[in-house]
């Protein structure tokens, strides 16, 4: 991303990238809470899944963002203030931008893949060693696991798996206001570079700013999880040929999945994320079987030339009763 881009991605995307620069700075680390069932899976196969945003854990998430959206696009206060920056730069700009995005609404419910992580506590804290209660809480069943990643993979720039990382913003539909103005202001501050760009490029940042939204927006309930996302639209974005598309069943469900490779691909030139690079730590959580699924992982780490493997996984003695 060079100078440019940035500019425009911070005037787009002031929160994501605000957290983003955070998360760089403050070289903050990523946990996946899963089962170590899926745990042995990634290891195993050297891939992550993207699953269809309708099986995320609550469908109306989605819902929440796209509801947050509209209730500022069509308060004259707010969303009035960028339907009339949009018009200046073209007269029927609004109206087209609202019906494009209003009919991809289905592509962004049923055509998304995504991947959720949260953010890691830092080494100092008691969550680095014990994980996060309200996620073993949640996540992973009886035998779940948090697997620990540097930021690297998340925070990479390359393009060429199509997919973006994404902070989750939690609030309400009155609460997003604050953010959207926010957006408006910038905006509004930079006419004359959003003048030189012309309307259809404006058109596009915004789209995309509205997509990420629509994806990004969780009920301010769940804000101890801290959560981001990886986001994968192909319908709208175009495929990436590093990211498969299988049909997996999961929990008695056959869906289609995206597997996110955590290896090189030396056809393509893409370097990937190696597991013994990105992969610091795992932490397996209240289970009756820890030791057991601690040499399981250990072995596989082995395999895949992870040094001293064991020492990198600990066991959370977090007096969680099933």
């Amino acid at each position: 991303m060079d100078e440019t881009q940035r500019k425009l991605a911070k005037l787009f995307m002031p929160h994501a990238m605000g957290k983003m620069e955070a998360i760089q700075a403050n070289k903050t680390r990523f946990s996946h809470y899963t089962s170590a069932y899926a745990a042995t899976q990634i290891i195993k196969h050297e891939e992550v899944w993207l699953r269809n945003a309708q099986a995320m854990n609550d469908f109306s998430e989605v819902r929440h963002g796209e509801i947050c959206l509209a209730q500022s696009w069509n308060d004259p206060n707010v969303g009035g203030r960028l339907r009339n920056l949009l018009n200046s730069l073209d007269d029927d700009l609004s109206k087209r931008f609202q019906e494009v995005f209003d009919s991809h609404s289905n592509h962004r419910k049923f055509q998304s893949f995504l991947l959720s992580v949260s953010e890691h506590d830092d080494l100092s804290s008691g969550e680095n060693y014990h994980g996060r209660l309200s996620m073993w809480r949640a996540y992973g069943g009886d035998t779940n696991v948090a697997l620990v990643f540097n930021n690297t993979p998340f925070m990479s720039e390359d393009g060429g798996l199509q997919a973006v990382s994404s902070p989750v913003l939690y609030t309400d539909p009155n609460g997003f206001k604050e953010p959207f103005v926010e957006l408006i202001q910038g905006l509004e501050n930079e006419m004359p570079l959003l003048e030189s760009l012309g309307a259809e490029e404006v058109f596009k940042y915004l789209y995309w700013a509205f997509h990420m939204a629509s994806l990004s927006v969780k009920h301010p309930g769940f804000s101890e999880e801290k959560e981001w996302r990886v986001v994968y639209s192909p319908s709208l974005y175009g495929r990436s040929p590093l990211m498969k598309e299988e049909v997996e069943n999961i929990a008695g469900v056959p869906q289609k999945i995206i597997k996110l490779p955590l290896k090189p691909n030396v056809q393509s030139g893409f370097e990937g994320f190696a597991i013994s690079e990105v992969l610091e730590e795992i932490i397996i959580g209240p289970t009756e079987t820890p030791g057991l699924i601690k040499e399981a992982l250990a072995l596989l780490l082995e395999e895949r030339g992870v040094p001293n493997a064991s020492d990198r996984i600990r066991i959370s003695d977090i007096p969680l009763r099933r």
